[in-house]
């Protein structure tokens, strides 16, 4: 996901990465539900890279 983002590939670009171009062909719809998951994790892996990932770690060791 993260080295799809940072070759500026298109969703669907990057859910072919990750299903394979024949499952994307089949199942890649304007209102699909596997362009809405991959669009949902894109803007998930952005948010981590932006600061988001300190959520996932206990304060404690952040503060250390």
């Amino acid at each position: 996901m993260l080295e799809g983002l940072r070759a500026e590939k298109t969703p669907r670009e990057i859910a072919m990465d990750i299903y394979g171009p024949a499952e994307v062909a089949a199942k890649w719809y304007s209102d699909g539900g596997m362009r809405s998951q991959v669009r949902r994790w894109i803007d998930k892996a952005k948010a981590l890279l932006e600061g988001g990932w300190r959520d996932l770690v206990p304060r404690q060791v952040l503060d250390g």
